[in-house]
């Protein structure tokens, strides 16, 4: 499909099909991240991402923050560095992301790593109760 098709299909949105077709199509795999919170940052505005997945070129979450496409934000992904992205995609709530420089996979790794075992911790304490 042409450029202008799959943004138009970013604006208006697709079939449950066409999820299918948008996982064949990225270029690398994305981990896991639900439950992993970091600070969204554009121009002078603060908010926070609700991460739902990370690859090393790119990342999905949900944010109450107002972002157009086409514009650039900053993602903590490791404190204190803020990694310039561009929003390609909004759908309600939900954005999709394109880091400007990939994240290394050793980074994405141990990054993916820290966030699973914090959560695994949160499930521990969650069933003692």
């Amino acid at each position: 499909m042409d450029g202008w098709t799959n943004g138009l299909r970013a604006i208006i949105g697709g079939d449950a099909d066409d999820d299918d077709d948008a996982r064949d199509r990225r270029r690398e795999s994305r981990h896991d991240f639900c439950g992993h919170k970091v600070i969204i940052r554009q121009r002078r505005t603060l908010g926070i991402l609700h991460l739902k997945n990370v690859s090393s070129r790119g990342a999905c979450g949900i944010t109450d923050m107002p972002v157009a496409v086409g514009s650039m934000v900053f993602l903590e992904l490791k404190k204190p560095h803020f990694y310039a992205a561009e929003v390609l995609w909004v759908r309600s709530l939900t954005i999709g992301l394109q880091l400007v420089r990939p994240v290394k996979s050793e980074m994405l790794e141990k990054l993916h790593a820290t966030h699973l075992s914090a959560r695994e911790e949160r499930e521990r304490k969650e069933m003692a109760l």
